[in-house]
């Protein structure tokens, strides 16, 4: 498993909790513009990717709706450590 599918599942799975929602509902994106969009519902929530993000935390945000933090598991710290 490489690290954008490490984040991919965190995301997915982070989202899937709040909303009640399958996280194969869930649609997450990496942009040529250096952010990660989030879809599902009607939802749609963008992080910009930063140099200086921390690598277990992603921030998204809304025009709609309160912002959500993204943190990783320790089992997915551990895998992302390994892909790296």
């Amino acid at each position: 498993m490489d690290a954008i599918d490490i984040y991919r599942q965190a995301i997915k799975r982070s989202f899937a909790n709040l909303y009640d929602v399958l996280p194969d509902k869930v649609d997450v994106t990496w942009g040529k513009d250096d952010t990660i969009t989030v879809h599902f519902s009607d939802k749609t929530f963008t992080h910009e990717i930063l140099s200086d993000d921390n690598d277990t935390t992603l921030e998204f945000v809304s025009d709609s709706e309160d912002p959500i933090t993204v943190t990783l598991t320790d089992d997915e710290r551990r895998h992302l450590e390994r892909a790296i």
